[in-house]
């Protein structure tokens, strides 16, 4: 695939039958400015070989490509935009900002108001006026579970994540097995006419919620195994450490005075990077960056040792097929096997990590220790 193939074929899936209406919100200040946070926390920029996505994918394309399929899945503008709008509160290196303040277990710190931003976007706001949309239909993505609900379900929001994750960060799936996973997603607001167990308290209390349906080139559990891949990367020891490393550098930065939080709202990844290296503290960061070594600590004076037990990202989608709507583990053996693998994964998280950082790193960044 040439630079950029993969980025291109995803995004054209993504729009395909939706509405046009959309793109002249894409091209405001407002969504322009994610070109330039990476969906992937930081990963762009690092050194271990398995963490460096195959292609950059950012915050800007996550951001359209839920509002595309959102309008297709639901036809409706505001559903639309609130899916496209709901990470316009990120900051550079995103959920970096939420270990840095040490909330890597809900990771709710590193987004600012949605409302807030929009309402300084005059010509976003002139487009909601033309559409007659109000601000209050579009500033909360958790109005509407087809674009964010809570775990266990699907939503478009983590579905996209699961998704790319898969196609540009893990490097586990080509485009091909990928389109045939987008073409599972379907949008249920209620279940009238469909057979379901009323003892299940998540059918018994449906309020809409993404369902997958099979196709001829994909099953129900080739989606789980994708919710695997996207759940077991973001446990792995490297992509813990390194976020919590990062997090920790971050917070250096900050502290001298190289950068604060309108330089992470403001300035893309890579120009905080320019500006952290040209300054005279500079090698911490390259050092950071320069990393490739995760492995488990022996004993604490092992170099920079953590425990990193981050947000646990996982899914139980329902499943359609016959007029009937269950969860998956109602069908599926592998699900629960493949579950018992990610418990496993989760009990590693109580081991310290530590890395080949320099003695120089060690010594600045261990201050910075919870």
């Amino acid at each position: 695939m040439g630079y950029f193939m993969l980025v291109e074929q995803y995004n054209a899936l993504n729009k395909e039958n939706s509405n046009s209406i959309l793109d002249k919100y894409f091209a405001t200040k407002t969504l322009q400015r994610l070109k330039g946070k990476g969906l992937f926390c930081g990963m762009d920029y690092v050194s271990i070989p398995e963490l460096i996505p195959r292609e950059y994918y950012s915050r800007y394309d996550h951001s359209k490509n839920v509002g595309y399929t959102a309008w297709k899945l639901s036809e409706d503008l505001k559903v639309a935009l609130a899916g496209a709008f709901h990470d316009v509160g990120s900051l550079s290196f995103a959920h970096v900002n939420s270990f840095k303040k040490g909330d890597a277990l809900k990771q709710e710190s590193d987004e600012l108001s949605v409302r807030e931003i929009l309402l300084q976007d005059e010509e976003l706001l002139s487009y909601l006026h033309d559409d007659h949309i109000s601000i209050d239909d579009v500033v909360s993505a958790s109005k509407y579970p087809l674009i964010d609900k809570k775990i266990p379900a699907l939503c478009l929001d983590r579905a996209d994540g699961i998704l790319a994750t898969c196609l540009f960060f893990a490097k586990t799936h080509s485009f091909e097995e990928i389109r045939s996973l987008y073409y599972m997603l379907a949008y249920f607001g209620n279940l009238n006419g469909m057979v379901c167990d009323m003892h299940n308290e998540r059918l018994r209390n449906f309020n809409g919620e993404m369902v997958l349906v099979e196709n001829y080139d994909a099953d129900y559990e080739d989606f789980f195994r994708a919710i695997n891949v996207y759940s077991k990367i973001l446990l792995t020891k490297e992509d813990r450490y390194i976020m919590e490393v990062l997090g920790l550098t971050l917070k250096y930065y900050e502290d001298l005075g190289i950068i604060n939080e309108n330089d992470l709202f403001f300035l893309s990844e890579q120009e905080i990077i320019f500006k952290i290296l040209d300054s005279k503290y500079g090698d911490v960061l390259k050092d950071v960056l320069s990393l490739e070594r995760v492995f488990y600590a022996k004993n604490l004076d092992q170099g920079l040792v953590l425990v990193s037990k981050p947000k646990i990202r996982q899914a139980n989608p329902l499943v359609f097929g016959q007029m009937t709507v269950c969860e998956i583990d109602g069908i599926s053996g592998d699900f629960y096997r493949e579950l018992n693998d990610i418990y496993e994964d989760i009990l590693l998280t109580d081991k310290p990590i530590t890395g080949n950082l320099s003695s120089n790193t060690v010594r600045v960044l261990s201050r910075y220790k919870r």
